[in-house]
């Protein structure tokens, strides 16, 4: 879900072609969404019904400027990928936190992984395992009102995501 909502959030806002947008994960390889997701997508206009899960690779990681992720545990488990993606892994609240309380100085033409990287500096690896870090509600299992409601949710942070890099980082000039 998060994946259609970035995809065409950024669509609407920047040249085709200009970002590339993709979904992985560690689970099995194949599935399609769950009947709730298609249907919270449908109400939005957006199709995933022939979306499959795809792995989450060492390439793929070291190929993004930033990677988010629903959960800590994606983090970790893309830090055990790939060390150095570590600093562009961050779930989509931890990332949207960190952008607000951000006083980087990078220069934003270095580009979005450099502004990324910037966002995590600080961050330790021992620190991560040990603090407390804001994550997506999983609502699969829910009732359909906690369904929609976390999809509400996740699809405000896709805003304030899409906000952040069109309006600090893509923009042009």
């Amino acid at each position: 879900m998060i994946e259609a909502m970035l995809t065409s959030m950024l669509r609407e806002r920047l040249d085709e072609g200009s970002v590339d947008v993709c979904s992985s994960g560690f689970g099995p390889v194949g599935l399609p969404p769950i009947d709730e997701a298609v249907e919270a997508m449908r109400r939005r206009g957006l199709d995933v019904s022939s979306h499959r899960s795809s792995a989450t690779t060492r390439e793929l990681v070291e190929s993004a400027d930033l990677i988010l992720t629903a959960e800590r545990q994606h983090v970790v488990k893309i830090a055990a990928l790939s060390p150095d993606a570590f600093r562009q892994a961050m779930t989509l609240p931890e990332f949207l936190d960190a952008a607000a309380s951000s006083s980087s100085s990078s220069d934003k033409s270095d580009g979005v992984g450099s502004w990324v990287r910037s966002l995590t500096e600080q961050r330790t690896a021992s620190a991560y395992l040990r603090e407390p870090v804001p994550e997506v509600a999983d609502p699969t299992g829910s009732a359909s009102r906690v369904f929609e409601a976390a999809v509400v949710t996740i699809e405000q942070q896709c805003r304030e995501v899409v906000a952040l890099l069109v309006g600090q980082v893509y923009r042009s000039g």
